[in-house]
């Protein structure tokens, strides 16, 4: 017993902000203390959407953005099993990784090529209306604590990409 509250104390010592934050390694024996450090250095302000529109066949003009972004439910059951956040976490980790690209100026021909392009891309297909013969995807940061008129942000849009029988940007644009 006096293990346990040894072991709770020092983990709770351990995850205190860094100014107050001891190397309790020496303490230990060689006992791991777990050392956890959420969102630090970088806290979440923003929330990346996914956002598509699509040109009808027939010659009918583009359909305005709708927001495709994946919802997760969250209740207690999620807490223990929660296999269903595996694809959404995918699909927001590859729209994070374009934001960071797009963040430092990455050459759009590359963008284009790399694998969380192809990611988001095969999201907003799954996502595009039937009889569509073109898609383009929006990515757009969301910050919920800004003033209304500084609460979006452009992230990424997509070029046009035909819808035919490719399943593929790179085959669709060529």
């Amino acid at each position: 017993m006096g293990a346990l509250a040894a072991h709770l104390v020092s983990t709770v010592l351990q995850n205190t902000p860094d100014s107050y934050n001891q190397d309790l390694r020496k303490f230990t024996g060689g006992w791991p203390i777990p050392g956890w450090r959420f969102f630090a250095p970088n806290p979440g302000v923003q929330n990346v959407h996914l956002l598509v529109r699509e040109v009808p066949a027939g010659g009918a003009p583009a359909t305005p953005w709708r927001d495709v972004t994946p919802t997760v439910s969250h209740g207690w059951k999620q807490v223990l099993w929660n296999p269903g956040s595996r694809g959404p976490k995918a699909l927001f980790d590859a729209m994070q990784q374009l934001s960071v690209m797009s963040a430092n100026q990455a050459d759009f021909t590359w963008v284009t090529q790399s694998l969380p392009y192809q990611l988001v891309f095969s999201a907003s297909r799954a996502a595009a209306a039937d009889g569509s013969v073109a898609l383009q995807f929006l990515l757009m940061n969301v910050f919920p604590s800004a003033p209304p008129e500084q609460r979006m942000k452009p992230i990424l849009t997509s070029e046009w990409i035909p819808l035919g029988s490719a399943s593929d940007p790179k085959d669709a644009a060529g």
